[in-house]
């Protein structure tokens, strides 16, 4: 049967191309394809039932490069592949010509039917609040703060953002939110209202899931009397950031009820990072599976590269890992750049391994490269944070920590980790032992950590016990030593001022 070669969607066996939105869907899922192979895919659609030479291909999609028939070799496996056509029924070699696409009979233009979409990054449309001020002068200030939210949420790059203009087209319609998510292809919408309370705006926000109507996450944000200037600021500190946050918890949660083998990157890429995240014994080795799983579902996914390299620095103990895996997570993390150079997180996670490696000044440029990107990402601002620690800045270092913290009020463990030390360093000893007990488990290092910081106090009872209990779980380890081989790299006298703590705790239990 012939086929319209101005068609819009194409349908190719059980797959339909969508050459406006720029998609192929398999089975309901849609399907990830290179961006070279995709754009392969789309000329000869754009010219289906015709032999596309070599030359017109290699002109189209690789103009003014040289490159071998391997590239164009490479794409048309990864099509055929994509397609499920081994056969090569749909995609056919033309023997010393080129190739020609043979599609099924033209498809109804019309979306597929909504079901919760299972592309690699979630979609998710930001609808206008609905403004219950009762006063004109606040309507177009709370219809820019939905802006300000779509933009900051489109700077996660494993995030696709419906655009502004369709999301509040979909909105003046009146649909139900399941009839908003089928139209948009949404697997996440965001609505919520604007009040007055007192003089102030009062926001509340809710992340849904039009397909199951469950609400996912919901909160109230208080922007004060401050008018525009309150409603700019507060979207990127606050919400946006509390935002991204609950469509990765989202993300795991849809990974539990799932076998591994049926996970989206995204949703390895969301169990990984929450594996990451716990401190449990074993569970470093099972996110770095994750990440690697995300990295083969979709190669294009830069921040995948980036979590493999920090969890592989993790199996390592970080700061005493050996200078082999330093390196080789270093050069993990700048492929990770590579790939998504604009991604905020790769760019932060780079910025962590350079300081591992002492390279201060490209740690500090990675890291304040990561915030310019997105002042959103709370982690980005963390990411910040370990650099002047690690520079020897705890005091400039603790500020950063602060505003993480308040940018991401769920923050992860490894927040107080960090924010203990800081304390620790500062000479701030009653903080550090707070936030070293708000740890949900202690390493022997840390332990001794806790005690030297608590030595340092003056509280030598606890000081003794936590001394105790570090040399207990490891009786071989020179904690001194281990305090000097994990602070080497760092500037600064935050080493010393630490092996003076230690010092004084191990004091106290070999001298009760």
């Amino acid at each position: 049967m012939s086929h319209d070669p101005s068609a819009q969607v194409v349908a190719l066996g059980d797959a339909l191309l969508d050459l406006t939105r720029g998609t192929l869907i398999r089975g309901g899922r849609f399907v990830p394809l290179r961006s070279k192979s995709f754009r392969v895919l789309c000329e000869l659609a754009r010219k289906s039932g015709r032999v596309v030479t070599k030359e017109e291909l290699f002109d189209a999609v690789w103009p003014g490069i040289t490159v071998t028939e391997d590239s164009l070799t490479q794409a048309v496996r990864d099509i055929r592949r994509s397609l499920g056509d081994d056969g090569q029924r749909l995609l056919r070699t033309v023997a010393r010509r080129g190739f020609i696409l043979c599609p099924d009979s033209p498809a109804d233009p019309a979306p597929p039917p909504y079901a919760p979409p299972t592309e690699p990054r979630p979609r998710i449309a930001v609808l206008p609040l609905i403004d219950r001020t009762g006063d004109p002068h606040w309507a177009p200030l709370v219809e820019g703060l939905a802006e300000e939210v779509t933009n900051g949420l489109a700077r996660f790059r494993n995030l696709t953002v419906v655009a502004r203009h369709s999301a509040f087209a979909a909105a003046r319609e009146g649909w139900p939110l399941a009839e908003i998510g089928r139209r948009l292809h949404a697997r996440y919408v965001v609505d919520g209202t604007a009040r007055l309370s007192d003089g102030h705006v009062r926001l509340t926000l809710a992340l849904n899931d039009p397909a199951s109507g469950e609400v996912l996450w919901g909160d109230s944000f208080d922007a004060g009397e401050t008018g525009w200037r309150g409603l700019r600021d507060l979207a990127p500190q606050r919400i946006v950031a509390r935002l991204f946050t609950s469509v990765e918890e989202a993300g795991y949660r849809s990974s539990l009820r799932q076998g591994t083998h049926d996970l989206t990157a995204f949703e390895h890429l969301a169990h990984g990072k929450a594996l990451f995240r716990r401190f449990e014994p074993g569970v470093n080795e099972r996110a770095l599976r994750h990440f690697a799983a995300a990295i083969a579902a979709d190669p294009s996914l830069g921040v995948a590269q980036s979590y493999h390299a920090l969890a592989d620095l993790a199996l390592h103990d970080y700061a005493l890992a050996p200078l082999a895996v330093k390196q080789r997570a270093k050069d993990r993390a700048m492929q990770g750049v590579e790939i998504s150079p604009d991604e905020s997180r790769c760019r932060s996670i780079l910025g962590y391994c350079h300081a591992q490696l002492a390279e201060f000044d490209a740690a500090e440029r990675e890291a304040s490269r990561a915030m310019e990107l997105n002042p959103c990402d709370a982690d980005a601002v963390f990411g910040l944070a370990i650099v002047l620690v690690w520079r020897g800045d705890s005091e400039t270092a603790l500020a950063w920590i602060d505003r993480a913290k308040d940018m991401n009020p769920l923050w992860p463990a490894y927040y107080d980790t960090l924010h203990s030390e800081a304390l620790l360093f500062a000479g701030r000893y009653e903080d550090a032992a707070r936030a070293f007990r708000r740890l949900p488990h202690l390493s022997a290092a840390q332990e001794m950590r806790l005690a030297a910081t608590l030595a340092l106090a003056g509280d030598l009872d606890p000081a003794r016990h936590h001394a105790a209990r570090a040399r207990a779980a490891k009786p071989d380890w020179d904690f001194v030593g281990k305090a000097r081989e994990a602070l080497a790299n760092r500037a600064g006298r935050d080493l010393d001022h630490l092996v003076r703590g230690i010092e004084l705790a191990l004091a106290l239990v070999d001298d009760p």
